[in-house]
């Protein structure tokens, strides 16, 4: 089988630094490159956009981003997380891509299929909007969602396994090139073409480029209905409970509780939380980076060391998720003013507020998604969907009190709600993992 083409030279550079700071780090390190890339283009490209577009559009685009991670939170569960969380530890190679390129081509369809149903609700919401003129903003989001979603999932999916076979090297690469297309095609928009439909278009050039990049290394063949079948029939249980869970969890996600947020207040309000939140989300680019890294990792521990391995790892994911983003948020709350008026010019000045308790919610945010990785290591679906449920609740009773006080009252409910939901799963991650030791034992 030949080389691609960027392998070459990409070792050539990296091998050495390898050698000399460890595997580990290095994977670490190219994870967090690859969140960084990620993250700040985002941020340049929602800065531009927010320049550039009206208050109503930008808010369309704040939407499409939390609405194509609402439908991406069902393909996560159901596809991506069953293929990273494996725990076998020594599988044949020609057998381990067999069935990786079944979990690609599963992937794949599900985003097609997802993406289809984004864009019919869009069609409902248009009729709807016939006789509800408020909603018409809505279903442009949903046209907008459709539009970008089958590239940014295939991309993820390429982008996890890569994470899978350990080339987080060519991850930090293909990054690069997302950082690179988006941030042109941000610039070219909010120059040229100031409108919500060329915006989206530049998340899909972004994605296709990452995309084309990672295909060489992970090398998809012909899809095999017989491996499909398969792995169907001995996930669907695991899958299934993890993807009842997101609809809980995409009340309170950092990347969905926009989609609540334009529901309860309308456009305007999207518009604000999306500036509001573009400077915090660094922080969650961070806590992807290393959650990418760690939940294969936490698998491999508890194939090899059951729950002290388990536990150990997590340990490790969350005091590693507390330093780093509560250094970053530290810093985005402290400079809060002019850290708004660098990215927005002014436009959404008077946020400072909202950005600090942002901070505290996503930092909160952060360190209970270690809670998760255990449970979902275990397989523990139910009882995630039970705790998402409770929290999701919550969050709607919080929201819909705060949503009285504007964006600041928002804040402080995805703040509070986070608070209580730490504490949640603290005391289920005990129970978990001392029902599983017992079942072990």
């Amino acid at each position: 089988m030949s080389t691609p083409f960027l392998e070459l030279p990409v070792r050539a550079i990296l091998a050495p630094i390898e050698r000399r700071i460890g595997a580990g780090k290095a994977a670490r390190l190219y994870a967090l490159a690859d969140q960084g890339s990620s993250g700040v283009a985002n941020i340049v490209a929602f800065a531009l956009l927010g320049r550039a577009l009206p208050v109503g559009q930008f808010g369309a685009i704040g939407m499409m981003i939390g609405l194509h991670y609402f439908i991406a939170g069902f393909h996560r569960s159901a596809i991506v997380l069953p293929f990273t969380t494996d725990h076998r530890l020594a599988r044949d190679p020609g057998e381990a891509h067999c069935e990786d390129n079944g979990w690609w081509w599963l992937g794949l369809a599900l985003a097609l299929l997802l993406s289809v149903a984004i864009g019919l609700a869009g069609v409902i919401v248009a009729r709807v909007g016939d006789a509800l003129p408020s909603w018409r903003w809505l279903a442009q989001s949903l046209f907008l969602t459709a539009l970008i979603s089958p590239a940014m999932l295939a991309w993820e999916f390429a982008r996890r396994w890569l994470y899978k076979i350990e080339r987080a090297d060519m991850v930090a690469l293909c990054s690069l090139s997302y950082f690179l297309a988006l941030c042109a095609g941000a610039w070219l928009v909010s120059h040229h073409a100031p409108s919500a439909f060329a915006g989206a278009s530049a998340w899909v050039v972004a994605s296709l480029c990452a995309l084309l990049i990672a295909l060489p290394t992970v090398r998809p063949a012909r899809p095999d209905r017989a491996v499909a079948a398969r792995l169907i029939h001995d996930n669907r249980a695991d899958a299934g409970w993890l993807a009842a869970t997101n609809l809980p969890y995409s009340v309170y996600s950092s990347a969905t509780i926009v989609v609540l947020i334009g529901l309860l207040v309308g456009s305007v309000a999207a518009a604000v939380f999306s500036a509001a939140r573009t400077l915090t989300n660094p922080a969650m680019s961070i806590v992807t980076a290393i959650d990418s890294i760690d939940k294969p990792r936490a698998a491999r521990a508890f194939a090899a060391d059951g729950m002290a391995g388990l536990r150990s790892v997590v340990h490790r994911s969350r005091l590693s998720i507390a330093l780093a983003t509560g250094l970053y948020l530290g810093l985005v709350a402290l400079f809060a003013g002019p850290l708004i008026a660098l990215a927005f010019k002014g436009q959404y000045a008077g946020l400072e507020h909202e950005v600090r308790l942002l901070a505290l919610g996503f930092f909160l945010f952060g360190l209970n998604l270690p809670s998760e990785t255990l449970l979902i290591v275990l397989r523990a679906g139910r009882t995630m969907l039970t705790v998402r449920s409770v929290t999701a609740l919550v969050t709607i009773v919080a929201l819909a009190i705060g949503s009285a006080y504007g964006v600041s009252g928002m804040a402080i409910a995805f703040a509070v709600t986070q608070a209580g939901n730490f504490v949640l799963l603290r005391g289920i991650e005990h129970w978990a993992g001392t029902h599983a030791e017992r079942r072990l034992a």
